[in-house]
């Protein structure tokens, strides 16, 4: 529906269920996006999730990401929090699959998000909290034009230690 130069962000379809639901299992590919405990997914929790991305939400907008060379379905991204009497829209990717990870796929689905953000949503805020270990994501942010506003110290426990979250946020130009 919404498309940048390499991706496609479109509603989720039941096709994308079993291969949303191996990367919500890889634990390689949840760590750095989850902060939550890292648990498996059943296929009824993942359809159930699936299922709430509709167009009739009033938060939470979720699109799958697709490449528009071979629609092949490689993750999802969208706002997990919009504040509307502030027009704050906080955003959140998974590349799940490896194969399209590094190859700019995550910054232009991250721009043409934020493209769908500024212009549909009218939102003047858009922010990113990343874990300070996913330095991949932190570059891919940057690269986007988000910019660093701030450090949450020992905000997330993964993998026997605490962890910083790095908060980033991109301004809607004038």
């Amino acid at each position: 529906m919404y498309e940048g130069r390499l991706v496609r962000l479109r509603a989720f379809d039941n096709s994308d269920l079993m291969k949303l639901l191996s990367y919500q299992n890889d634990y390689d590919v949840m760590r750095g996006a989850s902060g939550a405990i890292l648990y498996p997914s059943t296929v009824d929790d993942t359809a159930r999730e699936m299922g709430k991305n509709t167009g009739f939400t009033a938060g939470e907008y979720q699109f799958a990401i697709e490449t528009k060379t071979d629609q092949r379905f490689i993750g999802q991204c969208g706002f997990v929090k919009v504040n509307w009497k502030n027009r704050v829209g906080e955003l959140a990717i998974l590349i799940g699959d490896k194969e399209y990870r590094g190859k700019g796929y995550g910054a232009d689905a991250i721009e043409t998000l934020c493209t769908f953000g500024f212009g549909e949503m009218n939102l003047r805020k858009i922010k990113a909290q990343v874990f300070d270990f996913n330095e991949a994501a932190i570059r891919c942010y940057e690269k986007c034009g988000f910019v660093r506003e701030g450090t949450l110290k020992q905000e997330i426990y993964r993998e026997g230690a605490y962890h910083d979250v790095v908060c980033m946020a991109l301004f809607r130009k004038a």
